[in-house]
């Protein structure tokens, strides 16, 4: 069955939060002091579904401008304010009174329930047409940003948007991926004079040709070929989705199973210097990078140092690092609200 959401927003110090669905039902709400855009966006994103942003004013608020800018979302405001007569009957509502905390839940839900109840029909047609749950949020997001646009006209606009964007991404990939190989080669060129390098130059010259069409393959030959060099280091994503081994590992995503993984084994571990509180709670040594050259699987180390934190091995076991995986993930917005 094919949803979407519509989330009504009353900002200001005390911001108040309210999210439905195009059936009305009530799937979330909230409201405190000094609530953060980031975090508002952050919680809007991990909700998925959403296609509309809802004020109960005539004159949008910035802070909403700000949230549906930076979501690519449009909004939806009401011709005139929403008067005090028909948010008294909300007010009044029994059902309504012990769901909500606040006036500022009530105003974001009537801001939300009164849109719904304008754009029924363009919602009830975006369904008609919509093959699947993801084209269905599509054509929703395009239109209510572009309200002159008809729903067949939109549902075509994105399918030749689509296709225009998969064939640019194709052509990237090519080139970055042929690059990448140009890269790599030139820097065990410019160090043939060992001989054991020579031999890597002759083994990649000899498979490079039957090798473009497959990168994956020629990263992994890559990645037992370059152990000899101490500048290049693969990426933990793509040795853990080929479970390979390597003795320096580069930290490109803190996925509790790539940590985990790795962790025990006898490596060195390299991070972006953004990244260093995130790492200090994890390892007790590892490498931080000041600068480097980033590939498709690999990056190329220029400039880095050892780093060190109050932890040991005995203090990290699985259980306790899955905690503070999860933690660096989830977003702030719940503290704020206790």
């Amino acid at each position: 069955m094919l949803k979407s959401l519509i989330v009504g927003i009353d900002p200001g110090t005390n911001l108040g939060l309210a999210v439905i669905d195009d059936n009305g039902n009530i799937i979330d709400k909230l409201s405190g002091k000094n609530i953060q855009n980031e975090d508002i966006i952050k919680y809007i994103s991990d909700l998925k579904y959403v296609v509309l942003i809802t004020t109960d004013k005539k004159e949008i608020p910035k802070t909403i401008l700000d949230i549906a800018s930076k979501l690519n979302i449009g909004v939806y405001n009401p011709k005139e304010d929403i008067s005090l007569e028909i948010k008294n009957k909300y007010y009044q509502d029994e059902n309504l009174k012990n769901i909500f905390e606040n006036n500022h839940e009530f105003d974001a839900y009537i801001s939300a329930i009164e849109a719904l109840k304008k754009l029924k029909e363009i919602f009830e047609k975006a369904k008609k047409v919509s093959e699947s749950q993801e084209e269905y949020i599509k054509i929703l997001r395009y239109i209510l940003k572009n309200r002159k646009v008809e729903v067949v006209a939109a549902k075509n606009n994105l399918r030749e948007k689509e296709k225009e964007i998969k064939n640019e991404k194709k052509r990237k990939r090519r080139k970055k991926e042929k690059k990448d190989i140009e890269i790599v080669k030139v820097i065990i060129k410019n160090k043939k004079e060992q001989k054991e390098k020579e031999k890597v130059i002759e083994e990649l010259n000899k498979k490079y040709i039957e090798l473009l069409n497959d990168y994956n393959i020629l990263s992994k030959i890559l990645t037992e070929r370059l152990k000899i060099d101490d500048n290049i280091i693969p990426k933990i994503s793509f040795l853990y989705l080929n479970k390979l081994y390597y003795n320096k590992i580069f930290i490109d995503e803190f996925k509790e199973e790539y940590i985990i993984y790795y962790k025990n084994k006898d490596v060195k571990f390299f991070v972006k210097k953004e990244d260093l509180m995130e790492v200090k709670n994890i390892l007790p040594r590892f490498y931080a990078i000041d600068e480097f050259k980033e590939l498709k699987n690999f990056i190329i180390i220029e400039k880095f140092h050892e780093e060190k934190s109050n932890i040991t091995e005995k203090d990290i076991d699985e259980e306790r690092l899955k905690k503070i995986l999860k933690n660096y993930r989830e977003h702030r917005l719940q503290n704020l609200l206790q």
